[in-house]
């Protein structure tokens, strides 16, 4: 049967798919695939042979290398104009990737109909839907990609249109570790606060810092604006220094509006992001070198210097212009600039609480007095200055009502005005004059009793102290004419005075052997006794053990008798 073009083919195919397998390999490696080639089955194209032989796959070979030319017809071959749609403008690859992201459900003629609808995207040759179908597929946003749940982000460049309209917030880290110098001998780790400009590239600010929250992040964020003015957009991630109430409430004071990115996507502040790396690049890397780390004090000069002398005056790839240059173009008077008086208040801690119908709000454990009755049982903001709690200011729709102060017992209105009125009720006597009475004198009056009662006491110690001299003469004397006897050292002396040596309390067993082996071997001196349990005790012998002692005793009485 005579093969077709087609049909030819396609068993060429197969022969070349087999010669690629082989063409490459050295030829240890390649006589091993061979074999396990010849052990296998395959499909062979119009063929009722399902297995290759070793002579075949060796012919193929040498046809390819005597012409491999003849074989390059088979080869895929990409188009230089592949997925560049030459028949849809920029912006209309625009709109499509953003409309079909929008929603899938969309078709590609309604697409073509919506391109036609707009004059931006009309002046150019409105492509076919089946061309719009092709570029939706190469972009991954085709209907069927998109209903198998495949998460696509559309990425578009962007640049905000003017200096101070979007700023970008990040933090980075941790990659550096600083000294504190509260504790100077403590290492902590310290982290990066960027705050950047989207159309500049300017730093409004940038600070290391320990501790990474939103109160840090506030007072930050109100340097920038003191300095640079307020931006139209605070861009920011989802972390929970930038999710706060508090920042939120400042901003809308403001007239800043606060864009959170979406849930993991890192790459939507890709600016900041690269920003990051500079920092890490040119400053980071050479602040771990430094022994002993340096202070954060000292590594937020470095960071100002390198910002203030290298990246603000260095050409930006992006905008073609410095930083500093392209931001500080942006005119003054088209700033909104707030007083540092203002910004204090605004940038206090912000809280919310629900007055009581004695007018009473509680922040942090405290109490405080409202200064308006038309607060009572409402929802009011409170802000309030962390190093003084003594009083807060209140809000409510958005109207300042005054200082709350705390409440104590001592300065509740009401209970001091009852006080002060019952006091006013109370007749006051009349006190005489001074020189009409005697002088008070209860503690010269104790006083005097004191020093009698002492000088009594003295009295007696100093009879009782010649008493006693008269005894202690008296006995000297009697003692000095007549001579004391003392009882003999027996039984009874022997146990009393082990137990007081051993410092222990002898049961009747322990009795029993003393007495037996003072009846036995006895009788022993008290100079024996103490010098014998005396060397037993510095010898660190235990004072338990009484047959120890006893035995010791025992055997210097006959080594006496022996003597």
């Amino acid at each position: 049967m005579r093969l077709g073009y087609e049909q030819r083919l396609e068993k060429k195919a197969f022969k070349m798919s087999i010669v690629l397998m082989l063409r490459d390999l050295a030829p240890h490696d390649r006589a091993e695939l061979i074999d396990k080639l010849v052990e296998g089955n395959f499909n062979i194209p119009y063929s009722p042979k399902s297995t290759l032989s070793r002579s075949v796959i060796y012919q193929w070979l040498r046809e390819y290398n005597k012409n491999p030319k003849d074989f390059e017809v088979l080869l895929l071959k990409e188009r230089k104009d592949r997925n560049t749609f030459r028949r849809i403008s920029e912006e209309q690859k625009k709109a499509l990737m953003r409309w079909r992201s929008e929603n899938a459900a969309r078709s590609t003629s309604e697409l073509r109909d919506e391109l036609l609808a707009h004059a931006i995207t009309s002046k150019d040759p409105v492509p076919s839907a089946a061309t719009i179908a092709r570029f939706l597929c190469s972009v991954n946003l085709d209907r069927k990609t998109m209903r198998q749940g495949i998460s696509v982000k559309v990425r578009l460049s962007y640049q905000a249109p003017y200096p101070q309209r979007i700023w970008l917030a990040d933090t980075k880290g941790p990659n550096i570790k600083l000294r504190d110098a509260k504790n100077p001998g403590e290492v902590k780790i310290a982290k990066p606060i960027l705050i950047e400009d989207d159309n500049s590239r300017f730093f409004p600010a940038v600070f290391y810092v320990f501790e990474e929250n939103e109160r840090v992040l506030m007072e930050l964020f109100k340097k920038a604006i003191w300095a640079y003015g307020v931006p139209d957009i605070f861009y920011v991630d989802r972390g929970s220094p930038y999710m706060g109430n508090s920042l939120k409430r400042a901003a809308t004071l403001l007239g800043c509006r606060i864009i959170h990115t979406a849930p993991r996507d890192a790459a939507a502040k890709g600016k900041v992001e690269k920003s990051m790396q500079y920092i890490y690049d040119k400053l980071e890397t050479e602040l771990l070198l430094k022994q002993p780390p340096p202070f954060l004090e000292e590594a937020n000069e470095y960071l100002a210097a390198l910002i203030c002398q290298d990246y603000h005056r260095r050409v930006h790839s992006s905008t073609g212009q410095t930083p500093e240059e392209r931001f500080f173009s942006f005119p003054p008077e088209y700033r909104r600039f707030v007083s540092e008086k203002t910004l204090s208040m605004i940038f206090l801690p912000y809280a919310r609480s629900k007055v009581s119908k004695t007018g009473l709000i509680h922040l942090n454990k405290l109490q405080y007095l409202v200064p308006d009755a038309k607060l009572y049982r409402k929802w009011v903001q409170v802000r309030y200055d962390p190093s003084d709690l003594s009083r807060v200011h209140v809000w409510h729709d958005d109207n300042y009502y005054g200082v709350a102060e705390m409440y104590l017992e001592d300065n509740d209105y009401l209970k001091r005005e009852q006080l002060l009125k019952q006091l006013g009720q109370i007749q006051q006597p009349l006190i005489p004059e001074v020189w009409e009475v005697p002088r008070y004198s209860h503690l010269e009056r104790i006083l005097a009793a004191h020093r009698t009662e002492f000088a009594e006491v003295n009295e007696e110690i100093s009879r009782a102290k010649a008493q006693r001299s008269a005894v202690k003469a008296t006995l000297i004397k009697t003692s000095a004419t007549t001579k004391v006897s003392y009882p003999e050292f027996g039984p009874d002396a022997f146990t009393h005075l082990l137990a007081v040596l051993l410092k222990t309390s002898l049961d009747a067993h322990q009795r029993l052997s003393i007495l037996t082996t003072w009846r036995t071997y006895g009788p022993f001196t008290e100079a024996m006794v103490r010098r014998t349990v005396g060397e037993l005790l510095g010898q660190g012998h235990p004072v338990t053990d009484i047959s120890g002692y006893l035995d010791a005793l025992r055997l210097a009485a006959h080594f006496k008798k022996e003597d």
